[in-house]
């Protein structure tokens, strides 16, 4: 009777062992995967201590990370944009910081092939495309994915695509793209949803813009995440569509995606997504504080150029002083700025540094001379406000107007010249517009166009720098209203 007791209970303690030992197998089974993710930070530098401090408090809590681009790394900062060597100052950061890939964007091509190839080899991560297809005479070349392995067998594999406009281009400037055809991503993904089979968690990191990633969801299911980047989106609520998490981190460096995985036996059990403030952050990582004080130490572009009087707000009175600059170079009469190009959203009262007119007008756009009559000004007008249905040039030496009809679509523009006069019809007037509109836009003009060799940022500095003092308050030159 003792010994049938005893086995029993030996039978008891080695079923209790047996279900304690395969709870320890189960929790070890399970890995905790922890994506970083920023996108659209435009060479914005100055937040890196802090972003570095985050991240490696991250890394410290979670065994795994990793740390993505959604694109757009380059130009908004003169400091990085206008560096001996080009970019290099945010891809020491990028390498120092530890970032895992990043998503070309539509500016990383800002500084032409060559320079993005010189960068590119310099960093170390991957930039990703799957929709960028170079010819032999191209210096760059994108992987389409990576699959990254962690330590212990999970596969995270990751699809970059990028955003392409109208025109089949992605939205920089087009002489800096030949040698280069860009598919529609949303066409070129599907062939990319037998990616699935090959990893245990399947992520998109693109640079399509928000809407275009809700898109993406519908056609790829099968993916887990998408991380964006293009529109500027700052996502603080998750959201999911058709079962995919879409995440996007704002611009500028300001925020930071964290995207917590649950896997269990290699299959993802559950998703958790957060926004977390980078200058909220209180610690500082003091070697990179250094380096960025280094790279800030710019006489040069700390150089006071002129003086605002007042706030420089909003598109229409940075536009109207950008266009006023273009048009003191004869024989300009009119100029036209477009919106996109003006990238920064105020002037503040006191002084105008080269640095200022850089952040402004960061792309190397060099002013076009086009004789163009009224009829023609207006075909540009008019092409340039129906792309989005809002006004989208600025101008100097003329005032328009464009009529639309109920649906907000353009159908005609008024213009008169500055003194109130309505323009000569037969007349064909000297009209300055920058490279990438030229390039860019659809418009009637017999006229081909000539270079003056000048940038359009040079031209403010020589503006300001002889106006010394600048108004602009309450400035406004393009107007809307109903044609009934």
């Amino acid at each position: 009777m003792k010994m049938k007791g005893f086995s029993r209970i030996a039978l008891l303690i080695f079923l209790l062992t047996t279900s304690i030992i395969s709870q320890a197998v189960a929790v070890s089974d399970t890995t905790t995967v922890v994506i970083l993710s920023v996108n659209d930070m435009h060479a914005k530098i100055d937040n890196f201590p802090r972003f570095k401090a985050m991240v490696d408090s991250i890394r410290k809590a979670e065994k795994y990370v990793l740390l993505l681009s959604a694109g757009d790394i380059f130009t908004g900062n003169p400091v990085v944009d206008q560096f001996p060597e080009k970019g290099q100052p945010i891809i020491e950061l990028m390498n120092r910081t530890g970032f895992s890939a990043s998503a070309v964007g539509n500016h990383e091509f800002d500084y032409g092939q060559e320079m993005l190839a010189r960068r590119m080899n310099e960093a170390h991560f991957p930039f990703l495309s799957a929709n960028i297809l170079p010819d032999s005479s191209s210096p760059v070349s994108f992987k389409p994915y990576v699959i990254i392995t962690l330590e212990n067998g999970i596969r995270i594999g990751i699809l970059s695509l990028i955003q392409v406009n109208d025109a089949g281009l992605p939205d920089t400037h087009p002489s800096r793209l030949e040698g280069l055809t860009f598919p529609d991503g949303l066409k070129v993904a599907p062939s990319y949803a037998s990616l699935r089979d090959s990893c245990d968690v399947f992520i998109a990191l693109t640079h399509l813009g928000y809407e275009t990633d809700i898109e993406l969801a519908g056609i790829l299911p099968s993916l887990d995440l998408i991380l964006g980047g293009h529109s500027h989106t700052l996502v603080k609520t998750p959201a999911v569509f058709n079962d995919v998490l879409i995440m996007q981190a704002g611009s500028g460096l300001r925020y930071l995606t964290k995207t917590t995985l649950k896997l269990y036996d290699k299959k993802l059990v559950s998703r958790h997504a957060e926004t977390l403030s980078i200058p909220a952050f209180t610690k500082t990582d003091e070697e990179l504080e250094q380096l960025i004080l280094q790279y800030n130490d710019n006489k040069e572009l700390n150089e006071v150029i002129g003086t605002a009087l007042s706030d420089i707000r909003g598109s229409d009175e940075l536009g109207s002083m950008m266009t006023d600059a273009m048009a003191a170079i004869a024989p300009i009469e009119i100029a036209f700025q477009n919106n996109g190009g003006i990238r920064v959203d105020n002037f503040p009262e006191g002084d105008i540094t080269i640095k200022n007119v850089y952040q402004l007008d960061p792309f190397g756009n060099e002013i076009i001379l086009f004789y163009l009559t009224p009829a023609e000004i207006r075909s540009l007008i008019l092409n340039a406000y129906n792309r989005e249905r809002a006004i989208d040039l600025q101008t100097s030496g003329i005032i328009y107007t464009v009529l639309t009809d109920a649906a907000g679509n353009g159908l005609e523009v008024e213009f008169r010249l500055p003194d109130g006069a309505a323009p000569d019809e037969k007349k064909a007037y000297a009209t300055g517009i920058s490279s990438y509109i030229a390039s860019s836009y659809q418009f009637d003009h017999k006229d081909e166009g000539t270079s003056l060799y000048t940038i359009t940022a040079q031209s403010l500095i020589n503006y300001i720098r002889n106006k010394k003092a600048l108004d602009y308050k309450g400035v406004k030159r393009a107007f809307v209203k109903s044609a009934d």
